[in-house]
């Protein structure tokens, strides 16, 4: 037996930031998910830096993301970063906090679609799989207005993973405090161990409805 892994999302998941020739998250959450599951996991990867939601959600309907959701076992999921740091900019010019609200409520709704199609989909193809999200870290820790949109998005975010198979990584938590230890040189995405971190939060979840299944 095997396992297909697919991992969607952003800059998180093309593994921005990390050193030459280094795995990123998703190739060390593969490698941890292979020895756990003693199976073989293969990875399909479509993540493009600068993605927003929005720009995922039209990704993935593209017919070859959508076979490869499908028959995937294993789905991982970055997004929610670039929305926040696109209103952040916008804040700059006009000073108006709105810009953070209005990018909030459009980001957990992309979000929510993005999960309701992945489920649909799954559903028609009537095989067993999990999904595992990333929440967001702040990289500006003294950055008041950043620490609350991040909490913000995060706190909308766990209202998502209502279903079993649906959990999340917080790393928001561990980060916290750590950055200067797990952010690259541009001081916003992963570094190594930073990918590192995130990769065993992810494996920590587990992979109970997998499991389940083979014993049964």
């Amino acid at each position: 037996m095997s396992y297909l892994y697919v991992a969607l999302g952003d800059s998180l998941s093309a593994g921005v930031g990390r050193s030459l020739f280094s795995p990123g998250f998703v190739q060390r959450f593969r490698s941890m998910a292979e020895y756990d599951l003693e199976e073989p996991v293969f990875l399909r990867v479509f993540a493009y830096p600068g993605y927003k939601t929005a720009d995922l959600l039209k990704e993935m309907k593209k017919n070859y993301i959508k076979e490869s959701i499908k028959e995937a076992d294993i789905i991982t999921i970055t997004a929610g970063g670039n929305d926040l740091i696109f209103a952040a900019r916008q804040y700059l010019t006009d000073k108006n906090e709105d810009d953070f609200k209005k990018a909030l409520k459009l980001c957990i709704s992309n979000m929510t679609k993005i999960l309701d199609t992945i489920h649909k989909w799954k559903n028609e193809a009537d095989r067993p799989y999990i999904i595992r999200m990333v929440n967001l870290y702040n990289p500006f820790p003294k950055e008041e207005l950043a620490a609350k949109w991040v909490g913000e998005f995060n706190k909308h975010l766990k209202t998502l993973a209502i279903l079993e198979h649906v959990r999340i990584a917080d790393i928001q938590k561990a980060f916290k405090g750590y950055e200067s230890e797990f952010l690259s040189i541009d001081g916003i995405h992963p570094n190594d161990m930073g990918y590192e971190r995130i990769a065993e939060l992810l494996n920590r979840l587990g992979y109970k409805h997998l499991q389940d299944t083979e014993e049964e």
